[in-house]
C-alpha cells in the first residue's frame, strides 16, 4: 500500500509543508544515485528490544506488530530467539515481509547455523539474514564466535559461505537470503566487495552493510554503498546504522543517495547504546524530502511512538522530531510575534503537526514575553487584559526561576487570576 503523504511531484510548497526548493534542484539531485526500488525495514521487534529492562511477552510483540502494519510498515526484522513470534506475525499479516537474523555465533559454526536457519525458514521468515564480519578490527570476535582461537579470517569466510549456501538451499526459490556485514566502513572497498561477492556466489540475495558504531562521516556511506552497487550489480544493497556519534539518520540518507535499496529504522530509534535511526524521522524525510514512497502513513507515527514507549516502558523525549510533545511547539518570544494566520504559521514551521498525528503547544519560559502569554491565555480561554500582560510575564519568569521546571496550565491560570 502507498504511504501518505508522499512528495512524488517533488514540490517544496504544499498545504502540509514548506521546505527548501534546493532539495529538488537539478544541481543537488544530479549528485544523487537514488534507488529505483526501495524498502524500509522496521527493526523494533529486534534491535528495539536490546535495552536494559526490556523483555516482551508474545502478546506485546503482537500488539506492536499489529500497530506497525497499521502504520504502513511492510517489512519487519524479528529476533531469532523465539521463532514462534515470527510464525504468529506471518499468520496475522501474510503480506508483510519478515526478516529473521542468524546470530554471528552461529554463522561461524555450521551445525548451529543449520539449526537457526531451519527454525527461521520453518516458522515463515521471508528473509534469513546471516550476521558476519571479516574486519581485521574484529578478529577477536572470529575466535570467540567460532570457538577456535586459531581460526583465520579466510577460514571464517569459508565457514560463512558454507552457512549461506545451506540457507540458500533451505530457503528455496521464493525466499531471500541476506548477509549483514558488520564494521563495513573499516574494511577496504575492494576487500569488502570481494568477500561479499563470495557470499553472493554462495547464495546471498542481499548484502546489508552495518556500521556497528558510527565509524564514519556521512559521505563515506554514500561512497561505500555506491561502490558496492557498482561492484556487485544485481545484488540488493541495504544499510544499518547506529547513532553513537549522532549521525544515524544522516548516514542512512547518505546511503540512500548512494543507491541503498533497503534501510533499517526503529520506532523511537530504540536500540543499542545511543540508539539507531527513528522510524518517524526516516520515513518523513524520505517521503517528503526525497519523494520516495516508504509505504508509511505518517499520521500514525505519534500514536505508534507512544504505544511502543508504553509497552517497553522506555520514555520518549518531548523534543523527539515529529512525534515528541514539543516537536512543533515554540517558546522564544519572537516566534509569537507573527500574525495568527496561515502565513504566520509558516514563519517558523516547515510542516503541519497534524501530518504526524501531533499538535502544537504554547510553551512558557524565561524568554517568553507579552506575545507568548497572550497566546497562552487565548489557548486556555482566559481573559488577559493587555495592560496586565507585562505583570503576568514577570510572574511566569519568577515562578520558572524558582521551580526550575515548566509551568502547568493550571499554574498559569492561577497566575492570571491573581494578577487580574
Amino acid at each position: 500500500m502507498p504511504g501518505y503523504p508522499v512528495n512524488s511531484n517533488l514540490e517544496p510548497t504544499t498545504e502540509n509543508w514548506r521546505i527548501s526548493q534546493h532539495c529538488f534542484s537539478e544541481e543537488i539531485r544530479s549528485q544523487m544515485t537514488l534507488p529505483e526500488k526501495f524498502q524500509l525495514c522496521d527493526i523494533t521487534l529486534r534491535e528495539g528490544r536490546q535495552l536494559p529492562g526490556v523483555s516482551l511477552r508474545r502478546d506485546e510483540v503482537i500488539r506492536i506488530a499489529d500497530a506497525l502494519v497499521d502504520a504502513g510498515v511492510s517489512m519487519v526484522q524479528m529476533h531469532h530467539d523465539d521463532p514462534k513470534e515470527i510464525e504468529e506475525v506471518k499468520k496475522r499479516h501474510p503480506d508483510v515481509i519478515v526478516e529473521a537474523l542468524v546470530h554471528p555465533t552461529a554463522v561461524l559454526n555450521p551445525e548451529l547455523a543449520k539449526v537457526e536457519v531451519d527454525l527461521n525458514v520453518e516458522h515463515g521468515a521471508d528473509y534469513t539474514t546471516l550476521c558476519f564480519s571479516f574486519s581485521p578490527n574484529q578478529m577477536c570476535l572470529f575466535e570467540s564466535m567460532a570457538g577456535d582461537p586459531n581460526i583465520t579470517i579466510e577460514q571464517a569466510i569459508e565457514r560463512a559461505c558454507g552457512s549461506v549456501a545451506y540457507a540458500r538451499e533451505k530457503s528455496g526459490p521464493d525466499r531471500k537470503v541476506g548477509c549483514l556485514i558488520q564494521d563495513c566502513t573499516r574494511i577496504p572497498i575492494e576487500r569488502l566487495a570481494e568477500v561479499c561477492g563470495r557470499l553472493v556466489d554462495s547464495g546471498a540475495d542481499m548484502i546489508k552493510l552495518d556500521d556497528i558504531n558510527g565509524m564514519a562521516i556521512t559521505p563515506v556511506y554514500t561512497y561505500v554503498v555506491c561502490e558496492m552497487k557498482r561492484l556487485l550489480p544485481g545484488t540488493q544493497i541495504g544499510l544499518h546504522t547506529h547513532n553513537d556519534i549522532g549521525l544515524a539518520c544522516a548516514a542512512l540518507y547518505a546511503g540512500l543517495e548512494g543507491g541503498a535499496e533497503l534501510i533499517d529504522a526503529c520506532v523511537n530509534g530504540l536500540g543499542e547504546r545511543a540508539h539507531i535511526a527513528p522510524l518517524a524521522e526516516v520515513a518523513a524525510v524520505i517521503q517528503i524530502y526525497y519523494g520516495i514512497d516508504c509505504g508509511i502513513k505518517l499520521e500514525k507515527m505519534y500514536e505508534l511512538s507512544r504505544l511502543v514507549s508504553d509497552i517497553m516502558k522506555w520514555p520518549m523525549t518531548d523534543t523527539m522530531p515529529f512525534v515528541g510533545k514539543t516537536a512543533f511547539s515554540h517558546l522564544v518570544e519572537v516566534h509569537y510575534c507573527v500574525p495568527d494566520t496561515e502565513e504566520g504559521f509558516w514563519a517558523y514551521s516547515c510542516m503541519k503537526p497534524g501530518m504526524f498525528g501531533n499538535g502544537m503547544h504554547n510553551l512558557l519560559g524565561h524568554y517568553s514575553g507579552n506575545w507568548a502569554v497572550r497566546t497562552k491565555a487565548r489557548e486556555l480561554g482566559l481573559d488577559l487584559p493587555q495592560e496586565k500582560e507585562k505583570d503576568v510575564v514577570e510572574r511566569v519568569r519568577t515562578e520558572i526561576r524558582w521551580r526550575k521546571r515548566q509551568l502547568g496550565n493550571e499554574e498559569f491560570e492561577a497566575i492570571v487570576r491573581e494578577v487580574c
